[in-house]
Formats: C-alpha cells, structure tokens, sequence
C-alpha cells in the first residue's frame, strides 16, 4: 500500500525528514552542478559575446544569437539522449561524461577563427557531448530519491540554473577584462571540468549502490532508502496521452518567452541606455529571482495543485514583459527583471514534479527526455527568432510582447492538465 501526500501528515512528515536526511548532499551537488546544463549557460553568457564577436568579425546579432538554436535547439537531440544513458550507462556516468563534453565544447569556442559555422560548431558539440549533464539527469537524481517533499527537493536542486545566471556573466566580464572573450569562453570551460568534476566523481553514489536490487527500464524495484520504488506509465502509453502533448505545447511556449528575452536582455537594456555594468547586475537580479522562484514554487507545489501556483506565476511575469517596452527606470526594470527570473525559476522543477505526478516512475528518464524535447526546440529557435526581429524592427518591442502573449497561453495550457491522477503513484512504499 502506498501512502498519498496530505493523507497521514505525520508519516508524510517523517518520511520527508528521512529523505532529507539521506539526499541533502546530492541536492547541495545538483546545486552545483545545474549551472553546467547545456541548454541553460549559453543562454545567460551569449548576450555578453555578442559585442566583442561583432566587433571582430562584423556578424549580425540575429547571426551570434543563432549559436543558442544550435546548443540549446539541439536539446532536441540532447534529452533522449541523456535518457537513454541514464539507463545504458547510469547517471553517474552519464553526469561525468557530460560534465568532460560540456567543458571541452566550451574550451573550443575559444579557438574560432572568423567562420560563422565554426561558432555554431562549438555550440553544437555543447549539446550533443554536454547532454550528459542535462535537467534530465539531475531531475533524475532527484525524483527517484525525494517522494514526500520532492517539489521543495527539485526546487532547491534545480536553482542551481540561477546561480548560473549570476555567476557566469561575472566569469565571462572576468574574461574579458583579463584577456578578451578567448580567455572568457577558457574560464567557463574551466569551470565544469577543474570544479563541477571533481566534486561529482566524489559525491555521486555508484550507479550499482543506488539501487543494487533493480533492474534498468520500469519494474519495480527493492532498494534501500532513498531510491523510489519505480511505478507509473511507460513511454509507450504516454505518449498516447493528451496531457504528455499538453504538457509538451504548454512548456514549449513558456520556454519560447524566457528563451527569447534571456539571452538578448543586455543588449536590450544597452539600447535603453543601461550602461553594461547595471545591465549585468539586472541579469544578477534575474538570477536571484529564478533560485528564490524555485525554492519558493517547489515549497507550494508540495501542497497546492501544480498548475494554479504556475499560474499565479506566470501571469505577473507577462505584465513584466510589458513593461520592458517601455524606458523606466533602472528600479523597475529590475523588478521586471525578477518577475521574469521567478518564471525562468519555475519551469524546470515544475516539469520534473508534473512529470512524476501525471506519469509516475517507472519511465521518468525517457518520459522528461521527450518532454525536452519541447523544451530545447523552443529554447533553441527563440533567441534566434529575437534577433531576427531586432534585425528587421530595430527595437525589441514586439518581442515583448509576445513573451507576454506566449507566457499566458502556457499558463492556460497547464491549467488544462486537469487533476493528478488517482491511480499513478509516484511515492515509495510505505
């Protein structure tokens, strides 16, 4: 028998305690580790190059921004491909084997010469032999260890892209005040490989350790506390379920809003007339925002239904966007700022959480990497598609806009999923 969430609040309570208790480390260590997901580093970092490869090589910014379709649109490829090595190779292979790629695509972007292919060469590779490091595999980590409070666990696990947000754009200035952009494409590679590395080759439990009595692919499972015990739908069914395309469409429209607007911000708030220093300390403010929406989303998702919390948060983030089509001041656009950063914030745990909520276990991996899917098309196509606009209006106030359209549809669309299902359970045995 399997206890539900809110049924028996004290057993809910301790068996939270437990998790916790077990998993903090590996939430400290997805913490970490997320700010090197592929689909998420170059989208807070390319804005910054953007000048500097201008001025060196005379490429549009449509043209530089079309790097993000190649690292973070090939996602596409990426997540069922993190899937299919979590249950080839285990995640802790899969993870290190990422972490090498990810920092070894990055080191090649330093080494462009003048070729426009050869930047989206380097960012290409960032996804394809990054992918191993993807929120599919720490999402993974994640769910299979936190049943009682796994919101709160994805939230506080998968901040960690904001701390991306506020730490590589330094990096990157860091660079470029060392020894120009070369150097600062050197120091980001540095970072998966001389720190995220070493700390998971230390940290992440042996693949055969983390549930030694199991078997890779659905069956249920006998494991030690804390893995899960695997239940739900395979990917076979779901995908014959409208709420796995509902899901799909709805994230791919939240994604297609913040993927656009992250990544051409700073240059956006230097055509207001922001000096590049306040630009970089909005895009901080947006960071900061994307880690306390996480924490705060993955809190209330633990009790309230998923959906209406992403409403309450999407909803002001569309106002935001509104308002960035407007000069104000610094103040107001770092609160738009940070609307934006608590929408950014949400969107990953929250699809880990639906994920396990609506489809259960027994095929997370293969499940989130489909869902990825949708996730990296439109943050992939997105920047570019900005860009273009800005090369052909000048001004990026239809962009906007349509961020705002884009961001109230995909609230309506998770509003749509309907209840959680009453016969997928997603907790360990009691």
């Amino acid at each position: 028998m399997y206890h539900r969430r809110g049924i028996n609040r004290p057993l809910t309570h301790r068996a939270s305690l437990a998790e916790w208790r077990h998993g903090w480390r590996l939430v400290l260590l997805t913490v970490i580790g997320v700010t090197c997901v592929p689909t998420t580093l170059p989208v807070y970092t390319i804005g910054l190059f953007v000048a500097p490869l201008q001025a060196d090589f005379g490429w549009s910014r449509g043209a530089i921004q079309g790097a993000i379709l190649c690292s973070t649109g090939l996602g596409i490829a990426g997540g069922p491909i993190a899937g299919w090595l979590v249950q080839r190779i285990g995640l802790k292979r899969a993870i290190l084997s990422g972490l090498v790629g990810m920092g070894c695509a990055l080191a090649s972007a330093a080494t462009i010469q003048g070729a426009l292919w050869q930047l989206y060469l380097a960012y290409a590779l960032i996804a394809l032999i990054g992918a191993g490091t993807s929120a599919v595999t720490w999402s993974c980590l994640i769910a299979e260890r936190f049943s009682a409070s796994r919101g709160l666990a994805l939230g506080l696990a998968l901040s960690g892209s904001g701390l991306s947000a506020v730490l590589m754009p330094r990096l990157v200035m860091l660079g470029m005040e060392l020894d120009g952009w070369r150097t600062a494409y050197l120091l980001l590679a540095g970072f998966p490989l001389l720190i995220v590395l070493p700390l998971c080759a230390l940290m992440l439990p042996r693949d055969g350790a983390r549930d030694s009595k199991s078997k890779v692919g659905g069956r249920a499972r006998e494991a030690a506390p804390p893995a899960l015990a695997r239940s739900g739908l395979p990917l076979s069914i779901v995908l014959r379920d409208r709420r796995f395309w509902l899901m799909g469409a709805s994230t791919a429209a939240i994604y297609l809003a913040v993927g656009g607007l992250i990544p051409n911000l700073v240059p956006a708030l230097g055509d207001r007339g922001l000096p590049l220093a306040q630009a970089v300390s909005i895009m901080g403010v947006l960071g900061g925002a994307i880690i306390a929406g996480r924490i705060l989303v993955g809190l209330l998702i633990d009790h309230v239904w998923a959906p209406l919390i992403a409403t309450i948060i999407l909803l002001p983030a569309a106002g935001a966007c509104l308002l960035m089509t407007s000069e104000t001041s610094f103040v107001a656009y770092a609160v738009a700022a940070a609307l934006l950063g608590a929408a950014t914030g949400m969107e990953f745990d929250m699809l880990g959480f639906l994920v396990a909520r609506y489809f259960g276990l027994a095929d997370f991996a293969r499940i989130y990497g489909r869902l990825y899917m949708f996730v990296a098309a439109a943050a992939g196509a997105a920047p570019l598609a900005y860009g273009a606009l800005f090369d052909h209006l000048r001004n990026y106030d239809i962009a906007f806009i349509l961020s705002a359209l884009l961001l109230t549809s995909g609230a309506a669309g998770l509003l749509a999923l309907g209840r959680y299902p009453a016969d997928i359970n997603d907790a360990k045995p009691a």
